[in-house]
């Protein structure tokens, strides 16, 4: 049970309709991805999966016990139980996504990763915070109370995770009026990651937009979104992308006199400061005119070198997810680690900080331990050993060519 989870399950269908959406790319020669964007988002993923896989377990762990032992009915496994597990499933998941838009320390902690990129496909639905899931399973406690069983909620928390994949994108403009109204569409999803003032904090629906509509946060898509955040993160490294917005918030909170007005600022809306600071800051409006998107990158050589190794990467990712409960866990922790490592690597090479090189040679080399580690045998040596020389010999002629 622990181990179940069909996010994981659905890479697959993920990399299969990103490369449909670089199909159309291609056919109406518009610019949809960016490779160092696009490759930020996924490391974003992938973080929040290897972390999810450290503790993630610990949430559903929670849900169980709370319905094992405190649930007041027992819901049995039928096609209406389901129906309903689903509807409660996302309206559980729009307050959790309201409050996370709402309430500064979860915006912070647990969401403002997803809104990071500046661009809009569907590597940005990849693009998730490493904390996010551990506070959304607080909203989700009610429903181990009422009764519904964990496979069950596992099932239907994944189904609602897995549409909204498919609503990232600028591929499709509109739905029939009929689907717009009742669910979470492209149109409607681009609203709520728009950065400017009249989308922000709109359409949190998971699937349904019925909530929206109820709640009085519906907003339909007008002029097309700028994307993004008020203040860019400006990396690639997904590591500092996750670490920087938390580093803000405290910094903010150390600056803040009182300590009512300290809480405040973790528990009220983002952009709130004591009227002695200059009160509520609201979003700016984007000039479209001056508004540059955030697009440092390093020469072609290492750019292919790095889309090899994140590519190497991904494959090792998604064997550690498949396999990760097969190992103790301090094993466990250093293949995490060995990972984070790596996509932080990765996002500092396509900076173009070329003093961080030098640090490239370590993880070559750390990489030949791990397959060692893994594989065992007279084998592991020697293949860890061409590729260390492989690997080394190709970013020794990358940074030669800088």
């Amino acid at each position: 049970m622990m181990d179940f989870n069909p996010v994981i399950l659905s890479i697959p269908l993920y990399f299969t309709l990103i490369g449909f959406e670089l199909i159309y790319q291609l056919i109406k020669k518009v610019k949809i991805y960016r490779t160092n964007d696009a490759i930020s988002n996924i490391s974003c993923g992938i973080s929040s999966q290897v972390t999810n896989a450290l503790w993630g377990v610990l949430s559903i762990a929670m849900y169980q016990y709370i319905n094992e032992y405190w649930s007041i009915a027992t819901i049995p496994n039928t096609w209406w139980s389901y129906v309903l597990l689903f509807v409660l499933v996302d309206l559980m998941y729009y307050w959790f996504h309201r409050a996370s838009h709402e309430i500064n320390f979860l915006w912070n902690v647990a969401h403002v990763v997803h809104h990071q990129s500046e661009d809009y496909n569907l590597s940005v639905a990849l693009r998730q915070a490493s904390l996010g899931g551990v506070f959304a399973m607080v909203f989700y406690l009610p429903l181990a109370l009422i009764g519904f069983n964990t496979y069950a909620f596992l099932a239907v928390k994944g189904i609602n995770l897995i549409y909204q994949f498919w609503i990232h994108t600028e591929a499709i403009e509109k739905m029939p009026k009929w689907f717009e109204y009742l669910f979470n569409t492209p149109s409607h999803h681009r609203v709520h990651h728009g950065r400017n003032p009249k989308y922000i904090d709109r359409n949190h629906a998971g699937t349904l937009m019925i909530w929206d509509r109820m709640f009085g946060t519906f907003q339909a898509e007008e002029e097309r979104p700028t994307y993004g955040v008020t203040k860019p993160t400006n990396t690639w490294n997904p590591v500092w992308a996750n670490v920087l917005p938390i580093v803000d918030m405290t910094n903010q909170v150390k600056g803040t006199q009182g300590f009512w007005n300290k809480l405040k600022v973790l528990f009220y809306k983002p952009g709130w400061q004591p009227l002695e600071l200059g009160g509520y800051q609201m979003a700016p409006e984007v000039d479209k005119q001056t508004h540059r998107k955030f697009d440092v990158h390093p020469h072609m050589p290492m750019i292919r070198y790095v889309f090899v190794q994140f590519v190497l990467v991904i494959v090792f990712t998604a064997l550690f997810l498949f396999t990760h409960s097969n190992y103790d866990f301090y094993a466990k922790l250093a293949l995490a680690g060995y990972i984070m490592w790596s996509i932080g690597q990765l996002g500092i090479l396509m900076e173009n900080r070329k003093n961080w090189i030098p640090s490239e040679y370590i993880r070559i080399l750390a990489s030949g331990t791990i397959i060692v580690f893994l594989i065992g045998g007279t084998t592991s040596y020697l293949i860890a050993g061409g590729l260390i020389i492989l690997f080394s010999f190709w970013l020794s002629r990358v940074a030669k060519s800088s």
